[in-house]
């Protein structure tokens, strides 16, 4: 079989149009869509509490219609009472700057508090639809390539180092750091890549 599809957003539209939505997707030739990758906060809207009802009703709907469902994890956009509750979480750009809500990606990908939430909403959507006939596959997370500059990635960044090199001596030598006196004598030394500040303009 050939799969045509697209994605779909139940949760942005009301839902007295699903059944419409998914009649149109029929007639276009769709077969199957991707759904929830956005919707943490929909799908546990206080921790602990989750509710998959919504998106069983919209999964029916279009499996009606013989159209066949990607789940994607929603990963790339933890909810607001998260990130208010563990700030610690939002990723650190490479000028040194901390981000906030209001965007998606906004988290550090190495942060275990994050790991251990995403497991828990992905665990619970997994057990949930594990046997759901019309569920013929996974999505997991979206678009992932953000990069972060954390304390937590710092220290992955120095274990990394340590793997790679092995010893300071070969990364000093690796690195030419004897230039501008910038020879490191401790792992911790090593910062992550950051902007310096430093700006030289050509004229």
């Amino acid at each position: 079989m050939f799969y045509f599809g697209v994605d779909y957003y139940p949760e942005h539209w009301p839902e007295e149009r699903w059944a419409e939505d998914a009649r149109l997707m029929a007639e276009a030739g769709f077969n199957i869509v991707r759904l929830a990758e956005f919707a943490w906060s929909r799908m546990e809207p206080k921790e602990g509490s989750y509710d998959f009802d919504w998106l069983d009703r919209a999964i029916s709907i279009l499996a009606s219609h013989d159209i066949g469902i990607v789940l994607g994890t929603p990963t790339a956009s933890p909810p607001p009472w998260l990130m208010t509750k563990h700030p610690d979480i939002f990723r650190v750009r490479e000028d040194g700057r901390r981000l906030t809500f209001g965007n998606r990606r906004e988290y550090c990908p190495n942060n275990p508090v994050y790991h251990e939430y995403s497991r828990r909403i992905v665990t619970a959507m997994a057990e949930h639809y594990a046997d759901h006939p019309a569920v013929i596959g996974w999505q997991i997370d979206n678009e992932f390539g953000d990069r972060c500059y954390c304390p937590v990635c710092a220290q992955d960044f120095r274990d990394w180092l340590r793997h790679r090199y092995g010893s300071l001596d070969d990364l000093n030598e690796k690195w030419g750091t004897t230039f501008w006196s910038h020879v490191y004598t401790d792992w911790d030394q090593i910062p992550v890549p950051l902007t310096t500040g430093r700006r030289r303009t050509l004229r």
